[in-house]
């Protein structure tokens, strides 16, 4: 039995356009400011896991399979 398993792997940037989203209306529904957003990912600042549940949770996709940073 093969036990290698496919893991997509989506870039944050691709979501947003994917979802017809602006980073805007991504941080008003995540609940974070879009100054915040811009500066996580740029690696500025940190993602909680929180954050990173929101906007998983808000594109459909696992946690893991999104690139954070641009």
């Amino acid at each position: 039995m093969d036990a290698t398993t496919t893991h997509t792997e989506f870039k944050f940037s691709d979501l947003l356009s994917q979802h017809g989203m602006s980073k805007r209306t991504l941080s008003r529904l995540a609940g974070i400011s879009p100054a915040l957003l811009t500066m996580m990912l740029k690696g500025q600042r940190t993602f909680k896991y929180i954050h990173k549940n929101n906007i998983a949770l808000i594109f459909g996709v696992e946690e893991e399979s999104i690139q954070w940073h641009e």
